[in-house]
């Protein structure tokens, strides 16, 4: 079974997937949108990191870099800069993924990243077409002594697959 999660503030909350009239978690299967495939992003209106997430040293976004997305049903794979996401498409075309790597037990910086689209056209057979419209959130954290900072950077995107 597919769970989306979400982070707020710091607590996280675990969100049940769609259901159909039986509870049956919703499966759109060979049905699902073709959203498979290798997408670069292209972040809208970025103003960079806030001053918090510099403070952190938290990387820069992944401007120009690629989501990659598997798909199997409607359970998604995807990576993006090297972290591994996992989520689900839905009937609709909409997606959402989430995940981050493992926590640092040094007190390195903590990532969590969460990709919420919607996918327009395209056949993934053909390779033609397909794009991706929506919100990256990242939230990091770090720990430092017995204090931790916090920071998250929301920016909304768009990507074409190549």
């Amino acid at each position: 079974m597919t769970v989306t999660t979400a982070v707020v503030s710091s607590a996280v909350l675990m969100l049940a997937p769609a259901c159909d009239d039986e509870g049956t978690p919703l499966d759109c299967a060979e049905t699902c949108a073709p959203v498979e495939g290798s997408y670069p992003l292209a972040f809208l209106a970025d103003a960079g990191l806030p001053p918090e997430c510099v403070n952190l040293n938290v990387p820069p976004l992944p401007d120009g870099k690629d989501l990659v997305l598997e798909r199997e049903g409607s359970a998604l794979t995807a990576s993006l800069d090297g972290v591994d996401l996992q989520g689900q498409v839905f009937p609709s075309g909409d997606l959402s993924v989430t995940g981050g790597p493992p926590p640092s037990s040094d007190g390195g910086l903590t990532t969590f990243l969460s990709l919420n689209a919607s996918f327009t056209g395209g056949v993934a057979d053909s390779g033609v077409g397909g794009s991706l419209t929506g919100s990256f959130s990242g939230n990091y954290s770090r720990i430092q002594g017995n204090a931790s900072q916090r920071c998250s950077v929301t920016r909304p995107f768009t990507a074409t697959r190549r």
